[in-house]
């Protein structure tokens, strides 16, 4: 039921210690180009870096205590607090790096990947994507999905030409927009999400869903065709994530802060096991071996 007040705010922090705070860090690599999207899972740091695990096309679910079911890579936020509900307070971060500023970083709870390898990245044709993807959201509402690279393929760079999922209401047979190119060479590196960028075919960090949609449940289907295909021994990851607050950072070294209490009143609540990691966006090419280092506090109530 979150907090009745700013007297029981300060009440559960002070009296009842119902406060954590964690302090995070990772290493981008590579260098990543000017005006993509990145997701800083794999990257290593603290927490350790996802590896990927799972069978291809399959769905793997992620959550706070067991991470990708080997690696726990998302951000640890104090456990299950039910019946009572847990919220952000506060958000900072920072990067310090030779090139690139500023920046935009986005946390998201991801719900889990359906894992892309062999000839499921270099082949063209439909794929058919199995399993039931567990959800902390209720149909998935509010969800988005991108293309994550977890090993990079070497040449090639399809479009999503066609893709099949299911909306929040839940309706199925929806698919996402615009046709999508996916990163060729020097955009389809291991961290990088694969349609995001500057040019003809790209977008933002989320694939466009179809007009109404407010939310994804899960993914049945897409076809990578048109474009050149893949080549190589890539790892993929079409990943689903809820977006829970953005920072900004101007410049190298700033430590960028924001009080999601007083200063902008949301206080984004944290699902029981949600598992979090940071997406990060560079409008110039930021270079190798840059940390970012990013705090949350965390309080629950109720």
């Amino acid at each position: 039921m979150g907090f009745t007040s700013q007297d029981d705010l300060l009440n559960q922090i002070s009296v009842n210690g119902k406060y954590l705070r964690r302090d995070n860090a990772k290493l981008t690599a590579p260098a990543h180009t000017a005006g993509g999207w990145h997701c800083l899972m794999g990257m290593n740091g603290n927490p350790v870096a996802s590896t990927f695990p799972g069978a291809s096309l399959a769905w793997v679910g992620c959550d706070e205590s067991t991470g990708d079911g080997t690696n726990v890579f998302g951000i640890q936020h104090g456990g299950n607090v039910s019946a009572a509900t847990k919220h952000i307070l506060n958000v900072g971060a920072s990067m310090v790096a030779a090139a690139g500023a500023p920046w935009q970083a986005k946390l998201v709870d991801l719900q889990g990947y359906y894992k892309l390898s062999g000839t499921d990245v270099t082949g063209t044709g439909s794929r058919v994507l199995t399993g039931s993807s567990s959800m902390r959201y209720a149909d998935g509402l509010g969800c988005e999905a991108f293309f994550l690279v977890g090993t990079a393929p070497t040449l090639g760079g399809p479009n999503l030409t066609a893709s099949s999922y299911t909306n929040s209401t839940p309706t199925a047979v929806r698919s996402f927009q615009g046709s999508p190119s996916m990163g060729a060479a020097a955009d389809a590196y291991a961290g990088r999400i694969l349609h995001s960028g500057n040019a003809t075919g790209r977008y933002g960090p989320f694939l466009p869903k179809q007009a109404g949609d407010t939310g994804i449940a899960s993914i049945q289907s897409f076809t990578f065709s048109t474009g050149t295909a893949y080549t190589g021994a890539g790892v993929l990851a079409l990943c689903i994530a809820l977006p829970l607050l953005d920072i900004s950072i101007p410049v190298s070294g700033m430590w960028s802060e924001r009080d999601l209490v007083n200063q902008l009143p949301s206080m984004p609540r944290v699902i029981d096991g949600a598992c979090l990691v940071w997406l990060l966006f560079g409008t110039g090419a930021t270079t190798n071996a840059s940390p970012f280092t990013s705090a949350l506090d965390f309080a629950w109530g109720g």
